[in-house]
């Protein structure tokens, strides 16, 4: 019988027990009574109208620090969760502590996915600790409105009300893609440098400028983006300073691929194909020699990503680049850059997501 009732329902949802009843040749009785022990399935209304649950995408993280990989690791069964037809639950266990790249990369997600009017829950009931933190760090401040919380929302905002006080944390802070945000890269940059030395002026002015700019000049998105900065300090390991910028917007390898053939036919050449591999290899491209934009070599507008790039190789850096479904990670150590470390296949989040991570002690 449920089978019968949920193929009614999903064709003609907000049907009362008899009106199902009649369309199966069932009792009404015998189909209320059905109805009513199997509330797993199906759900009424305060109109005695039933209708067929929304199937319900559980994502639990775990205990303990979840950095990038790990938050990457939790999200791998699931490549694309705007294709999701139901409700999407995440449930932070208590331990769970999430470091700031790994919020930033949830952050965009659940206001991505309520922008696509998908129904989200974040589950936070055993976890007041971390509930706490994203609340000093200005989480609930910029996630949508339509994503829900659970126990509940913070009545008031610790990052509105402390803001400014901590020796750690500089909060989210909303990046208006119309908008130069002039203020928020002068935050940005002051904090840093108090947090590491004057040696750091020039990378971090560098850093905040132009990846902050270019939210504005390329992002085109209807959701804002944001930045932050978050000091860690752990034990038996290097002090560093980790810093965020993300947003929702096009995205780098969209952004750039729209007009390639015409304005760089010679890295249209080598990477003409848009798949995973050839994104990866025009970013890196990107990341290596700047100054490339959708608008061509003499509009003098490109992607800052170069200057950045050549700051950062001046100290012990890591910089995290993540877009559509893959990240790509510089590491810099005494000049010197690594191997870069290429993860693909990841789950598909929109925009440009940029994380440094400056080994300051």
């Amino acid at each position: 019988m449920r089978e019968q009732i949920r193929d009614v329902l999903r064709n003609d949802p907000g049907l009362t027990g008899r009106e199902i009843a009649k369309k199966i040749g069932a009792e009404r009785k015998e189909v209320n009574s059905f109805l009513s022990k199997n509330k797993d399935f199906f759900r009424q209304d305060e109109d005695f109208k039933w209708y067929v649950k929304s199937e319900e995408v559980l994502i639990e993280f775990f205990p303990g620090w979840v950095d990038a990989d790990s938050y990457e690791e939790i999200l791998s069964t699931y490549p694309d969760l705007f294709s999701v037809e139901g409700c999407i639950r995440f449930v932070l266990p208590n331990g769970c502590n999430l470091m700031l790249e790994s919020i930033s990369r949830f952050l965009a997600l659940l206001n991505q996915l309520n922008s696509q009017d998908i129904e989200v829950i974040i589950d936070l009931a055993e976890c007041g600790n971390t509930r706490n933190f994203l609340d000093r760090a200005g989480f609930f401040d910029l996630l949508s409105d339509g994503v829900r919380v659970l126990p509940k929302r913070p009545a008031s905002s610790a990052a509105k009300i402390y803001k400014g006080n901590s020796s750690s944390l500089v909060e989210l802070g909303s990046i208006c893609p119309k908008a130069r945000n002039k203020g928020l890269i002068i935050a940005l940059r002051s904090s840093f440098v108090s947090k590491s030395s004057e040696a750091y002026e020039m990378v971090a002015l560098t850093v905040f400028s132009e990846f902050i700019n270019n939210v504005s000049d390329h992002s085109e998105s209807a959701l804002d983006g944001f930045a932050a900065l978050q000091v860690y300090k752990p034990y038996n390991r290097r002090k560093h300073i980790q810093t965020v910028i993300s947003d929702s917007g096009l995205g780098v390898v969209p952004t750039l691929r729209s007009t390639l053939k015409y304005n760089y036919p010679d890295l249209y050449r080598k990477f003409p194909n848009e798949n995973i591999d050839a994104d990866v290899g025009l970013i890196l491209e990107v990341f290596s020699k700047g100054n490339i934009t959708r608008h061509g070599k003499e509009s003098g507008r490109g992607l800052g990503f170069r200057s950045s790039r050549e700051q950062a190789s001046k100290f012990d850096a890591d910089l995290s680049i993540r877009l559509d479904n893959f990240n790509i990670k510089l590491r810099y150590r005494d000049g010197e850059l690594a191997e870069p470390k290429i993860s693909k296949n990841l789950t598909k989040i929109r925009g440009t997501h940029i994380c440094f991570d400056f080994y300051v002690d």
